[in-house]
């Protein structure tokens, strides 16, 4: 009874002060905003649905009703978050404490460091539900490999694919959490706890033939999830933008990197004649403009904040408007058309420089992903990333330690997990936009709970 009561205290702080914080500060719209209350082509369904339901329940009060929700909902994640670590990893008081801390930090952290300084749960904005639907999904993929039961292992599968399905409606990026699932719940079917989960009489041995034909079901579920979730989008296109297809924009986002990596030379690879056009007229836009590789500088970091600094201006004038000018004039004025035709013309244009500049665009790449890396656990400086870097080395340094000393220690997975995480989210990031720091976030609180329970594992041997 005591500890419902401390846990129903707990839930009443956090909610305090994430209202708290909405109360003071209010609602944010941004620029981005407006495509989701407009349910555009460009965005995933799930957050559009949910400011259509509240705008449909709540007509005058819709704002204050999304902040409500989103802040009891951020709370309500951490708050099953905290009570998960606390019991499985028998937390005190102080321990409890600092993984609250941890996980509210990312929220403030943006207020402060991210380029739009907002209260992500305050703003119309998808990470509003990305968030605490990722830190759910971390959680239900860590009792894939902590939970003591079977049952509750298998039960943390299944909630956590769930999760992954949700997450990924609200945020193309985060289809990684698909695939982060496959690779956890593969890991643990081939690393099955013999010892721990002891077969019945009734139940077939967990052998070589068992393990392969789960590995098989788990892959098949994957691929049913990603066609499901490719039906789900193209028919929210169907009802709200009158085309059952997927989200535009895509080919287009990932053509501003490549460009950006471009020698004109490489257009001669072009073949068809229009897209090589195409080509030629963004080159010489961004040439002229000097937001290419060619002006980046000589050091590391002088590359990638000149990246970052382009990017959103390379995607905008020099290739989005190219494009959709040329359309008025010459094609049709439809946004939809246009945008299917964008994506189909980038695709070749893609197809063509891409092997003249491949390497150079791995470079950038790696240089954008780097920045996702730091920004995942810290703020990009030239000081503190170097701390991140040596924090990344400790933590594997620590996951070896604690492993070598208790093969069991379910520390090791929640940190592997985290890492994994990071790894995903920054690699798919880096691939199309810039790792910003509202992008990055959602690692912070796993990860540096991860490293604390290691600290703490060792504290306790």
């Amino acid at each position: 009874m005591a500890k419902r009561v401390r846990s129903g205290i707990f839930l009443a702080l956090l909610l305090a002060v994430f209202l708290g914080i909405f109360a003071v500060f209010g609602p944010g719209v941004y620029n981005d905003s407006d495509q989701y209350l407009k349910m555009h082509i460009h965005r995933e369904p799930l957050y559009p649905l949910f400011l259509a339901a509240l705008r449909t329940v709540f007509p005058n009060g819709w704002l204050i009703a999304m902040g409500v929700f989103q802040n009891i909902f951020a709370a309500a994640s951490i708050w099953l978050f905290v009570e998960y670590t606390s019991k499985r990893f028998e937390l005190g008081f102080m321990g409890k404490a600092v993984v609250t801390l941890l996980c509210l930090a990312p929220h403030m952290l943006t207020s402060y460091f991210s380029a739009l300084h907002l209260f992500i749960t305050n703003s119309v904005m998808s990470e509003a539900l990305c968030m605490p639907l990722f830190l759910l999904f971390f959680m239900e993929c860590c009792k894939i490999f902590t939970e003591r039961e079977e049952r509750e292992c298998w039960k943390a599968m299944v909630c956590s694919l769930f999760l992954a399905f949700l997450v990924s409606l609200a945020r193309t990026q985060m289809m990684v959490t698909i695939l982060i699932w496959l690779v956890v719940t593969g890991a643990r079917i081939v690393l099955w706890p013999k010892k721990r989960w002891r077969r019945r009489t009734w139940q077939r041995p967990r052998n070589r033939d068992w393990k392969v034909l789960r590995l098989l079901m788990v892959v098949a579920v994957v691929a049913v999830v990603f066609i499901l979730r490719m039906f789900v989008v193209r028919s929210y296109n169907l009802v709200f933008n009158g085309r059952f297809i997927n989200n535009t924009y895509g080919t287009v986002n990932t053509l501003t990197n490549i460009l950006y990596a471009a020698d004109r030379e490489d257009g001669e690879r072009i073949r068809d004649p229009e897209a090589r056009e195409f080509f030629f007229r963004m080159y010489d836009l961004a040439e002229e403009q000097q937001a290419n590789y060619k002006y980046a500088g000589s050091s590391l970091r002088d590359k990638t904040e000149h990246i970052e600094a382009w990017h959103d201006t390379i995607k905008y004038e020099m290739i989005e408007d190219v494009f959709y000018q040329t359309y008025d004039k010459t094609v049709t004025s439809d946004y939809i058309t246009q945008n299917l035709m964008a994506d189909k013309t980038a695709g070749k244009i893609i197809r063509g420089i891409l092997p003249g500049c491949f390497f150079r665009w791995l470079g950038n790449y790696f240089l954008i992903a780097s920045y996702g890396a730091v920004r995942s656990i810290a703020v990009v400086h030239p000081v503190i990333s170097w701390v991140a870097a040596f924090i990344y080395l400790s933590a594997l340094a620590l996951v070896f330690f604690v492993w070598w000393k208790d093969e069991e220690n379910p520390a090791v997975p929640v940190m592997l997990i985290s890492l994994l995480a990071i790894l995903a989210n920054v690699g798919a990031v880096s691939m199309t936009i810039m790792c910003l720091s509202r992008y990055m976030i959602y690692g912070f609180a796993p990860f540096y709970t991860g490293y604390f329970l290691l600290l703490l594992s060792l504290k306790k041997r």
